[in-house]
């Protein structure tokens, strides 16, 4: 049948307020049509599916002779009245005999998109509507937007993500915050809806926590937006800290679903099966994501049975519920609070959680048994990637007393994560709040004093330290805890290395080596007394038996395949040679030790390493070459701490390093070298070190060098003129491709400039005038 002049080419509602963002994902919607005439917007409720849909449309009109129909589906309680539902949105409610069939002739060859919204709660209805139009009407389009997939043949999907927010650990410069799309809806918002509202930089950060909270979740920020009506931007932000069923500034006309996020989340909810509602109630005890393993041991029993544990995660992903990233299965924290609101009503919290408590636990034993080995670097990239989950555990068990004890043995038994990956603070806060939830004498406190110890001497408290290893001596002795008085003097030992009493720290460190041998083999905290003895040894200037030690560990690490350790006994081996002046020999046994730590993560050790090969540099002559590397060692640093913190006698020799390349290459020439250094990425300052690559041109090119644009502007710019795609860039530099997007946009306006090629033909010249 053929549309008559009369009635209009579509029904898309005008457009009340302005969509955030959503470029790209626009984009790659009408890209996925170029292959398929159905196209799916899955994802939870209020990331923005009805939004990006009619943007779509809108955008798409001209297209669509024959018109873009919208069929909002919220209110179809009834299947069988789909099909009318569709009839009267396309502007004939009176066909006669409404079904699929109906619908289907009456569409016919007509040039029509059409957009059904909302699609979740009549899934299996739509599927069938959807799949007799495709194959009855060769020109028709659809757009669905549903909480879960179609699942018929054909159907493209895209899941709508949230709006962009900066990654973790992202430096925002002041007055850059509305660059990220979650920021910039909020403002535009609360702009319109409370002409009252101010914003500064200063209130910066206060709204992108807010919005970070919120999930980038545009209804729940829409929300909190109309909240500035009511409350400050402080306590806005604690409300959003409130559980969803508090969070209440729906306005009247939004949908019923819409009106609060507890109602966006019930909604979901009842689309749930009895089996999917328990697991979503149980997978909240996870913070951050959990593998399928973990799921399974953690949620099954009882109701849900674990044969039926599968089934039901399968359903929550359909249903937007629970995401999965190819590796582990997550929880936007907005659905995960409703989920742990359901968990507490039925009573279940303390069992689940407990049972979550086991499972980390049981990771925590695993590492303590298998740090010392050819599984330590996996074993301690699972407990980084876990981090949020052992926290939540690890609170679990300060929720009373009878739990702290199994909270010692966990967050001991982790000691080599909290030092090999640079988080000794952290480890120390969990074992003195342990430590102060169950103050009984027991052998498990030995292995936690110890432990505690030396973090917290790692930490910088060193008289603290030696305090907590005295408290454990004095326990162990009482229990008779060899182990734990070996250890305990071993570690007694490092803090004086820290202390800068090297000489109190040989004694000690070698009546824990006479201790340590005497527990038998396979002992693997051998291993670490015999590194940090060697350490002292150097230090002292007792070079050859200092060498002795070392080696003796690096061949014990080497026979049981460990890493860690293995790396430190090579960069102090390395210092001992320079220190003989044997130069190519310690850049060998070093740079053997910086390819370990990169691939081990080991920030604390790259830094060391590659400072000590600036000192090899200059020994050989490079004195540019020591200057960059100098500078970038103590950038290395920052993310984990003063640069070589505790080891005095490297700092003394820094000093005379850093004067002597200074005195040699002059105050300007050394600053240029210097800059060269600090403005070096990461990746590139150990590739440089280990001499893989020369150093990249943009580190002779300043941020500051009169260019407007932030550091991670400058990079990003860098980037672009050496010919990266926006794809290139977001994998790089691990950000979502619309945030590398937003960058170069920020930057070819900053600049003032039109095209990227601008920006290359600009960083070439910049390249060419440098030194």
């Amino acid at each position: 049948m053929v549309r008559g002049d009369s009635r209009p080419a579509g029904n898309l509602p005008a457009e009340l307020t302005s969509l955030v963002g959503r470029r790209a994902e626009a984009a790659e919607v009408r890209r996925l049509w170029s292959g398929s005439r159905l196209v799916t917007l899955t994802g939870p409720g209020g990331v923005g599916k009805t939004r990006l849909a009619l943007q779509v449309g809108r955008t798409a009109r001209g297209a669509f002779p024959d018109g873009v129909w919208l069929v909002a589906l919220d209110e179809v309680t009834q299947p069988d009245l789909l099909a009318s539902t569709v009839a009267s949105a396309l502007g004939e409610p009176g066909l006669a005999g409404t079904c699929n069939a109906t619908v289907a002739g009456y569409i016919g060859a007509q040039h029509m998109l059409l957009i059904l919204d909302n699609c979740e709660h009549v899934i299996n209805s739509c599927a069938k509507l959807i799949t007799e139009l495709l194959v009855r009407c060769p020109n028709l389009r659809v757009l669905a937007t549903s909480r879960e997939a179609l699942r018929i043949e054909g159907e493209a999907l895209y899941a709508v993500p949230p709006l962009s927010l900066p990654g973790p650990g992202q430096q925002v410069a002041p007055g850059e915050a509305a660059r990220f799309d979650a920021v910039e809806l909020f403002l535009e918002r609360a702009l319109a809806l409370n002409p009252r509202f101010t914003f500064s930089a200063a209130d910066e950060q206060c709204v992108i926590a807010l919005c970070e909270r919120l999930d980038g979740l545009p209804l729940a920020i829409e929300l909190a937006a109309a909240g500035t009506r009511l409350l400050p931007l402080g306590a806005l932000a604690d409300w959003a800290k409130a559980p969803p069923s508090e969070q209440m500034f729906g306005g009247r006309t939004a949908p019923s679903r819409h009106q609060t996020l507890r109602a966006t989340m019930e909604y979901s909810y009842r689309l749930c099966s009895p089996h999917a509602q328990t697991l979503w109630a149980r997978f909240s005890v996870f913070r951050g994501g959990a593998d399928l393993d973990a799921v399974e041991a953690v949620c099954g029993g009882d109701v849900l049975p674990p044969q039926q544990v599968r089934p039901a995660l399968v359903e929550l992903i359909d249903k937007s519920v629970v995401v999965f990233d190819g590796s582990s299965y997550r929880m936007l924290e907005t659905i995960r609070q409703f989920g742990l609101e359901r968990l507490r009503a039925a009573g279940e919290e303390d069992v689940i959680r407990r049972a979550h408590r086991d499972q980390v636990a049981a990771l925590a034993v695993e590492v303590e048994g298998g740090w010392f080995g050819p599984d330590q670097q996996a074993l301690l990239r699972r407990v980084r990637t876990d981090q949020a989950n052992l926290r939540a555990a690890l609170e679990f068990c300060l929720t009373e007393r009878s739990e702290a004890g199994a909270g010692l043995r966990m967050a001991s038994a982790l000691w080599a994560f909290w030092l090999g990956c640079g988080v000794p603070g952290e480890g120390r806060r969990w074992l003195d709040r342990l430590l102060g939830a169950d103050d009984r004498p027991t052998r498990e406190r030995v292995t936690a004093l110890w432990v505690n110890g030396c973090l917290t001497a790692m930490d910088g408290d060193i008289p603290a330290g030696l305090a907590l290893f005295e408290q454990c001596q004095r326990l162990a002795a009482r229990f008779q805890d060899q182990a734990g008085l070996a250890h305990a003097l071993s570690q007694q030992g490092l803090a004086k290395l820290y202390a800068g009493r090297s000489e109190d720290a040989i004694t000690d460190l070698e009546e824990a080596v006479r201790r340590e041998r005497g527990l038998g083999q396979p002992n693997p905290y051998l291993a670490e007394a015999l590194v940090d003895l060697g350490v002292a040894l150097c230090y002292r200037d007792r070079l050859d038996r200092a060498v002795e030690v070392l080696q003796e560990a690096r061949l014990l690490c080497s026979a049981h395949r460990e890493q860690w350790l293995q790396s430190w006994a090579l960069v102090f081996l390395g210092l001992a040679a320079l220190i003989d002046e044997r130069v190519p020999e310690a850049v060998a046994l070093i740079k053997d030790a910086l390819r370990r730590k990169r691939t081990l993560e080991d920030g604390m050790g790259m830094a060391h390493a590659v400072e000590i090969l600036a000192w090899a540099a200059l020994a050989d002559h490079d004195e540019e070459r020591a200057a960059r590397l100098l500078a970038a060692s103590e950038v290395l640093s920052r993310p984990v701490g003063p640069h070589l913190y505790g080891h005095h006698r490297l700092l003394q020799w820094r000093d005379r390093y850093l004067q002597q390349a200074r005195d040699i290459l002059g105050p300007r020439a050394f600053e240029e070298a210097a800059q060269f250094g600090r403005h070096l990425a990461s990746d590139d300052v150990i590739a440089y070190a280990l001499g893989e690559k020369p150093a990249p041109a943009s580190a002779a090119v300043e941020p500051s060098a009169n260019l407007p644009l932030t550091p991670r502007e400058h990079e990003i710019a860098h980037l672009v003129a050496v010919g990266r795609t926006n794809k290139d860039i977001a994998a790089e530099l691990v950000i979502s491709r619309r945030t590398a997007e937003a960058h170069v946009q920020n930057i070819l306006t900053k600049l003032g400039f039109s095209s990227r090629t601008e920006i290359a033909a600009l960083f070439s010249a910049m390249s060419k005038a440098s030194p």
